[in-house]
């Protein structure tokens, strides 16, 4: 299984929007030591804080300020007259309440500006994922391009996904490869894509990977058992640990 759902998941606890089970389960997983999931949560956190820092400051509405200003200029500048308590009372309650509901108002402004913080900060942590993607797959695809032993295999959409398409850039002899794929479904939550390497008519589990809403996949394929010749690609469907045997549908397949 990859490490990016626990990345991703350091990316949202930076925001204090995991609940429940699954942040039971990142914090657990921070306590076991993990410096990959640490420098994502201290990267997530700095961003946060200089988006903060850059947003333009929220005023609360004019008439709001107004009402808070007419309340203070209202209350009695000196103690009140012996007897006087009992007579101001009706008015005190009735500036309490004025005075709440203008706290209140401000609070609900203050809210909104935050809700609109974390949509940005979302929006801003989907655009690091993809950057983070697109730069790996390059790095990857220069070091095998670079190497005149690699091959490329083109792998075309089946029934279940008709207009995905993927291209694989393998070295024969580091049998190590990177996957570049588009059109394919995002993955369910419970799910991931498996690449196999086929040596006949034996396939070898390649590794799993995920995708997101854009339908591409960027997955760098690690140094495969040396004592098959493989000929064909291919990628299934099937629980997010992966199996050591396909289960689940075709969603691609290739040939060298």
């Amino acid at each position: 299984m990859t490490h990016e759902p626990w990345l991703e998941r350091a990316e949202v606890h930076a925001l204090d929007a995991l609940d429940g089970e699954e942040r039971s389960q990142f914090e657990a997983h921070l306590a076991a030591g993990c410096p990959l999931c640490e420098a994502r949560l201290r990267e997530a956190r700095e961003a946060l804080a200089l988006l903060g820092r850059s947003l333009p400051p929220v005023a609360p509405p004019p008439e709001i300020k107004a009402r808070l200003l007419a309340r203070i200029a209202e209350e009695p500048a000196r103690r009140p007259r012996p007897g006087a308590a009992a007579r101001d009372a009706p008015r005190r309650a009735r500036l309490w309440w004025g005075g709440w509901a203008a706290a209140a108002a401000v609070i609900l402004v203050l809210g909104l500006a935050l809700s609109r913080t974390r949509e940005d900060l979302r929006s801003l942590q989907e655009q690091m994922v993809a950057l983070r993607r697109q730069a790996e797959g390059q790095r990857g695809l220069v070091r095998l391009l670079a190497d005149p032993q690699a091959r490329i295999v083109t792998l075309a959409g089946l029934p279940p996904s008709p207009h995905a398409v993927a291209r694989l850039f393998w070295n024969p002899t580091s049998r190590t490869g990177l996957l570049l794929g588009g059109g394919l479904p995002p993955t369910p939550a419970d799910k991931a894509y498996e690449l196999w390497a086929i040596a006949g008519q034996e396939p070898v589990p390649a590794g799993v990977f995920t995708v997101g809403p854009d339908g591409r996949a960027v997955f760098s394929i690690a140094a495969l058992p040396g004592a098959k010749a493989f000929d064909k690609f291919a990628v299934t469907l099937e629980p997010a640990a992966g199996v050591p045997q396909p289960t689940g549908p075709m969603h691609l397949l290739g040939s060298l």
